[in-house]
């Protein structure tokens, strides 16, 4: 296997790990055990990790090596309305420009979202939940809005599963929830009704921030 290929199934491996929460914030990696576990020398880790921490995942301290980074509440909540505000514009555009939106898609990746609640797969839950907007943004084939979601994506994940993990009393189900509301909207050719499904639940996450006190 080339180098470069090493580093891609290095940085996709540990990127996944990180996701789905197997390091909690604050964790600090080690080279050598990452190297270990994966089976491949230091070489494509350090590069891997040169990765992720350009994605905001980690980051690299002098004398105390790679730190799993924290997603504050404030990066969280600028991230979340970067999407909010995407989706809501797709919406519009695909109206007048007569678009098609994939609803088969949208409907499968409903049932894995709420396959992945009942089972409390908050990595499954989460990740299709994306998985569910990024189907709306293809709507208009707008490639910088993609990549938009894939540079949110890690961090995105990271910070919901590492939440519900800390926090396991509160169970999700709101982001299913609207996103069955949005999927019957559209299908109905709603778009108004969509569009409100989106705007309440950014409303109750922003109240919810302030309420907890994690904004100002």
């Amino acid at each position: 296997m080339s180098s470069t290929s090493l580093e891609t199934t290095a940085y996709r491996e540990i990127r996944e790990r990180i996701m789905r929460a197997a390091y909690m914030p604050g964790s600090m990696l080690s080279e050598n055990e990452l190297a270990v576990n994966l089976g491949m020398s230091r070489t494509p880790i350090r590069a891997a990790i040169s990765l992720l921490e350009r994605e905001g995942l980690v980051g690299s301290f002098r004398g105390r090596g790679v730190m799993v980074k924290e997603v504050s509440a404030h990066e969280f909540s600028e991230m979340y309305e970067v999407l909010v505000s995407m989706q809501l514009f797709v919406l519009d555009t695909a109206v007048k420009r007569k678009l098609t939106f994939d609803l088969e898609a949208m409907a499968q990746i409903l049932e894995q979202q709420q396959l992945a609640m009942e089972q409390s797969d908050y990595y499954g839950y989460y990740n299709n939940s994306l998985q569910f907007t990024e189907t709306i943004l293809r709507t208009i084939h707008n490639e910088s809005m993609l990549q938009i979601m894939e540079l949110y994506r890690g961090r995105y994940v990271f910070s919901t599963v590492s939440y519900r993990i800390k926090y396991p009393q509160y169970q999700p189900s709101r982001s299913v929830q609207t996103n069955r509301r949005i999927y019957e909207a559209i299908m109905s050719g709603d778009i108004a009704a969509a569009k409100a499904a989106i705007s309440e639940q950014y409303s109750d996450t922003h109240e919810h921030f302030i309420v907890h006190g994690l904004m100002k």
